[in-house]
């Protein structure tokens, strides 16, 4: 009983104590404008002193309430244990660095893969209230975020923020009202679609490097990542001495596929054989991972270096989980087993925790030593970086037509792990169908996964590339085959239609890694969860995605010896625009 009075107790004086700074905070921001004020009346008519009096005031008075430049850095096909600072053998002394002076965050989620978390995270939305819920968006295909919705970047430029962006863009690209720069970006460089070789810089044989609104061959050979690490050191070093604030999207291609490194990328983990088929293409994917860790280096030191690193919010995380086993994804979706979330289930593609759930450090130099290198599991959404991010410039910002919400209380100095589900406290993690691709889903079940506080439902259609066995699986690290194995319930069973269906149930408190399915003992949970998932879908959009135009004559040109994209082969308003779900699936 003294235990708990103690521990209630202690509860009770944080609050107290969280107040209290609010307050003293409040009370100085007051009374540093009311001196700034006073002195501007007393300096009227004057010259000299009380000039450079009232001068000096305004000055501090901004260095006080100063935006925050927004650094957010968010890797390609990274998966959980591809990271040193959970897997040892890893190299990624940046990263490390940033978990060690930041705070990592263990209960992210994204999208299970690239174009919804893309998606999600420029609108703040769920992904299946986007449109692109369904697959991702394919070059050289009339399909784009739709134009209706407010995408991060504008909700910054409107707060005073420098917008910029390095690396891989992936929400359509074939209207030039898709592009970046129209989009809220003022500088773009990087590649517009899903994918690009390292060094040709092209997917499906169209060079894919954009500049602004222009395809650029400058420096093609050049591998990609060190082209993005040049862009980023580049535009931070140009933003030095403005009076704007920073608002830093990078999001390079790596990790993604092919599988493309130069001799010394290669050679950073020697202790995997390169004779050995699959620890040399795991030896290659690390060696993109490296690759990746130097540009999070570089951008730190360019902040240094441009004198932004102090008032610089820097946030890693990732687009969805690493590709841990070979998908049924059909041509021209290939996807080798080379990244790895142990010991989380599954990987890229599905909605177990090593599809969705991201590696993320939160990094603030203004944080207290108390908290520095702490780890915090509240819950949060991709969708949520928006209002987050924007409460952050703006603390009188409330979010209004949004799913995500913002997080900003639970990165302050006195966040308290008892309270983890206050603000978010169930999220759907994602809806979408993955079994064909089709203009507008049809009304049966399709692949989705939501989450109310511990306890996570999976509810699946047919055995898809989504939620297979073989995409279920706890799939030890190459590296490392000396750790426990890993079993556990299967979530495939048999449906009402004599095909198989994914239907799971796990409490993530007791069943940290989805192991005991618990969906015929407890009823009223899936009750509850399988009616806010229906709900999800009576309100989703209609999927925009498309296949390729088979027509390359209207979606390609010539810039000397290659072929680049156009801008200007679709129609937003027929190809893509934003409609409410079949109003036949609600009947």
């Amino acid at each position: 009983m003294k235990l708990l009075a103690a521990a209630a107790l202690c509860a009770v004086l944080l609050v107290v104590l969280d107040q209290t700074e609010a307050r003293r905070r409040g009370r100085l921001f007051q009374a540093l404008r009311r001196r700034v004020q006073n002195g501007i009346q007393r300096g009227r008519g004057r010259s000299g002193d009380s000039s450079r009096s009232s001068s000096s005031l305004r000055m501090r008075l901004r260095k006080r309430v100063q935006k925050p430049n927004i650094i957010f850095i968010m890797a390609d096909d990274l998966g959980w244990n591809d990271v040193g600072f959970h897997n040892d053998l890893v190299q990624t002394p940046h990263l490390n660095w940033l978990a060690r002076n930041g705070i990592e965050l263990t209960d992210v989620h994204a999208q299970p893969l690239c174009s919804p978390s893309r998606a999600s995270l420029m609108s703040g939305k769920y992904a299946s209230n986007t449109g692109l819920q369904q697959l991702v968006v394919l070059g050289q295909s009339k399909s784009c975020l739709p134009l209706e919705h407010k995408l991060w970047p504008e909700y910054m430029k409107e707060r005073g923020y420098t917008t910029k962006m390095v690396g891989k863009w992936h929400l359509g690209s074939c209207d030039r009202g898709c592009l970046p720069t129209h989009r809220g970006f003022d500088e773009f460089k990087g590649i517009l679609e899903n994918q690009a070789g390292y060094y040709n810089w092209s997917d499906l044989g169209v060079m894919n490097r954009v500049v602004g609104e222009q395809p650029s061959i400058e420096n093609i050979g050049t591998h990609l990542t060190l082209q993005h690490q040049m862009d980023v050191v580049e535009m931070i070093q140009a933003h030095t001495g403005k009076r704007s604030p920073l608002f830093m999207y990078i999001s390079p291609l790596a990790v993604h596929q092919p599988l493309e490194v130069t001799n010394e990328m290669f050679n950073r983990h020697p202790f995997l054989d390169e004779s050995d088929a699959n620890e040399s293409l795991r030896r290659k994917f690390l060696g993109l991972v490296g690759a990746f860790d130097d540009l999070v280096g570089a951008t730190i030191r360019a902040l240094r270096t441009s004198r932004l690193f102090e008032n610089s919010i820097v946030i890693f995380t990732s687009d969805n989980g690493g590709p841990s086993a070979d998908l049924d994804f059909p041509a021209p979706f290939p996807f080798i087993s080379v990244g790895n979330n142990y010991p989380l289930r599954g990987g890229k593609s599905s909605f177990y925790e090593g599809g969705t759930r991201s590696p993320t450090i939160y990094f603030n130099p203004k944080l207290p030593r108390r908290v520095r290198g702490s780890k915090r599991n509240f819950l949060m959404h991709i969708s949520d970086w928006l209002p987050t991010t924007v409460e952050m410039a703006d603390p009188t910002y409330k979010p209004v037509a949004l799913d995500g919400v913002s997080q900003r209380r639970n990165l302050g100095a006195f966040y308290k792990p008892v309270r983890k589900y206050a603000v978010r406290s169930e999220s759907l993690i994602g809806l979408t169908d993955y079994t064909e691709p089709r203009l507008v889903s049809d009304c049966s079940d399709a692949d989705a996964a939501y989450r109310w506080r511990d306890w996570k439902l999976i509810y699946g259609k047919v055995a898809t590339a989504a939620l297979p066995d073989k995409a279920g699986l706890w799939i030890k690290p190459v590296e490392n085959q000396n750790v426990r194995s890993i079993s556990g319930d299967s979530c495939m069973k048999p449906g009402p239609h004599g095909t198989m269906v994914a239907r799971c149930l796990f409490n993530l408190r007791d069943d940290p890694l989805e192991q005991r399915d618990l969906f015929n003992s407890r009823p009223d949970i899936v009750r509850r969860l399988l009616g806010k998932i229906d709900y999800y879908k009576r309100e989703s959009a209609q999927p925009v995605y498309k296949n390729p135009v088979i027509d390359s004559s209207i979606t390609v040109t010539t810039l000397g010896p290659y072929t680049v994209p156009r801008f200007d082969f679709c129609n937003p308003s027929i190809d893509f625009p934003l409609l409410p779900r079949n109003p036949v699936c609600n009947s």
